[in-house]
């Protein structure tokens, strides 16, 4: 069996994310900073520069008139989106792996990512609640866990988690917790401290599966949303999602961010078509 120490261990030893991104990260959690600040961040990075203005000007951000600065494509497409976009291509390579420990495809850990980050992101419109522009980013890690999980299941362990969501009606994440002591939302939880993210971050990423476990009421909303998020992704990644898809959990966070199912509904379609215009964002 794992050792919970070698998960961990091998979680603090992913390579770090580049100290500009860090810093944009935690300007993006911050209310209070300036866009100064983030236009400043922004404008050192060429890539990201270039990358940020083409999204401006596309037909995703239903712009008008053309961008051709980082100030007003920052002011267009907003700092949660900015942050996102950002992350998005320092992680889309390793994200983008196959990881059949979990049925996944190359390619479709990464196409799911990215739904549920759109989903945090849309979902703002229609909540009640605010939500942080952070939690699009958290909405966008929140499976980076898996990359460490998967590394270590052998089919032997594979074949312990099968029996244990058969036989224990265990859904994946608690035959994780129960056989490995530790689930994929909270090694990504660490994976996001070591990385020096904003704590609302790594709470999102840590408790996507169990919102009801983080007891602080200013991060508490992002797990809720990236909860949701998660959820969302999922129904659309699905070509016939069955009519009872919504297991009781779902409606508990819909019913804290105060979205009514009516706009559970709306904000799928919404996703499901800003998917299709994906590429120009990622």
């Amino acid at each position: 069996m794992i050792h919970i120490d070698t998960l961990i261990e091998t979680a603090n030893r992913l390579e770090p994310l580049p100290s500009s991104l860090t810093r944009l990260a935690t300007l993006v959690a911050d209310d209070d900073s300036d866009i100064r600040e983030i236009v400043d961040v922004v404008s050192f990075d060429q890539a990201l520069t270039l990358r940020l203005l083409k999204v401006a000007n596309s037909a995703f951000s239903a712009s008008i008139m053309e961008i051709t600065n980082v100030r007003a494509a920052v002011l267009r497409l907003g700092k949660g989106m900015v942050l996102s976009i950002a992350m998005g291509t320092a992680v889309k390579g390793s994200l983008s792996r196959a990881l059949p420990q979990y049925g996944l495809s190359q390619g479709d850990l990464w196409l799911h990512s990215v739904t549920a980050a759109l989903a945090a992101e849309t979902m703002g419109k229609f909540c009640k609640a605010t939500i942080s522009p952070a939690a699009f980013t958290a909405a966008l890690l929140h499976d980076i866990g898996k990359l460490v999980v998967a590394g270590f299941l052998t089919p032997d362990i594979q074949s312990y988690l099968d029996r244990a969501m058969r036989e224990g009606c265990l859904t994946r994440m608690q035959a994780e917790r129960e056989l490995l002591e530790v689930h994929h939302g909270e090694l990504g939880g660490l994976i996001a401290q070591n990385w020096e993210l904003p704590e609302s971050i790594v709470k999102g990423i840590s408790y996507h599966h169990t919102p009801e476990e983080d007891y602080n009421e200013e991060t508490k909303p992002t797990c809720y949303s990236v909860h949701l998020a998660n959820w969302i992704a999922k129904y659309i990644d699905l070509e016939e999602p069955p009519e009872d898809f919504w297991p009781a959990e779902v409606h508990v966070s819909r019913e804290f961010l105060g979205m009514t199912e009516e706009s559970l509904k709306s904000v799928c379609e919404l996703v499901a078509q800003k998917r299709k215009d994906m590429p120009e964002r990622y």
